[in-house]
C-alpha cells in the first residue's frame, strides 16, 4: 500500500487553485493562502515531489480549432483485449482521453472531430478493426455554452 502524505488546509487549497488555473501566480495563490510566494513554491515543490501534483496541462477549447464534434465512446472488447486495444486508441491523434474500466464497457474513450465524416472514417478504418472489438457505443458531448444559431 502507498503511503499517504499528509496535507494540510494551505496544501490541498493550493491543489485546488492550480487545478482551476495552473498558471496563478506564486503572489495571487499566496494570497488566496496567507502564504508569501516563497512559501508557496516550496510547497508546489513539494506536491510535485511526492506527486500529488503530477503535471501542468493546457485545457484546450476543441471547438475553436476547427473540431466541431466531441464524443465519447463506449468499447467492449472480448476478454483479454482491452489492453492492446487500449494501447492502439492511445497513439492515435483524434482520442484525447482513453481509460480503461471495469464494468460490460471495457474502455472509454474521447474523440475530437473536425466533422461527422472525419468521426465516421475515424469509427470505421480504427475503432472497428481494432482486434477483440465486439461492441461501440457513441454519445455525442455537448458543449454547456452552445449559442444558439
Amino acid at each position: 500500500m502507498v503511503a499517504v502524505e499528509k496535507l494540510d488546509g494551505k496544501d490541498l487549497k493550493i491543489v485546488s487553485i492550480l487545478m482551476k488555473n495552473a498558471r496563478s501566480s506564486l503572489r495571487e495563490i499566496g494570497r488566496e493562502v496567507s502564504l508569501s510566494p516563497s512559501s508557496v513554491k516550496n510547497r508546489i515543490s513539494r506536491l510535485i515531489e511526492i506527486g500529488i501534483i503530477e503535471r501542468f496541462t493546457v485545457d484546450v477549447d476543441h471547438r475553436k480549432m476547427g473540431y466541431e464534434i466531441q464524443v465519447v465512446i463506449l468499447i467492449t472488447t472480448r476478454p483479454g483485449m482491452s489492453e492492446p486495444a487500449y494501447d492502439a486508441l492511445y497513439e492515435c491523434d483524434a482520442v484525447t482521453r482513453v481509460y480503461m474500466t471495469a464494468g460490460t464497457t471495457n474502455l472509454v474513450c474521447f474523440v475530437r472531430a473536425r466533422n461527422i465524416e472525419e468521426l465516421a472514417r475515424f469509427i470505421k478504418h480504427h475503432i472497428e478493426k481494432l482486434d477483440g472489438v465486439e461492441k461501440v457505443e457513441t454519445m455525442f458531448m455537448i458543449p454547456p455554452h452552445v449559442q444558439p444559431i
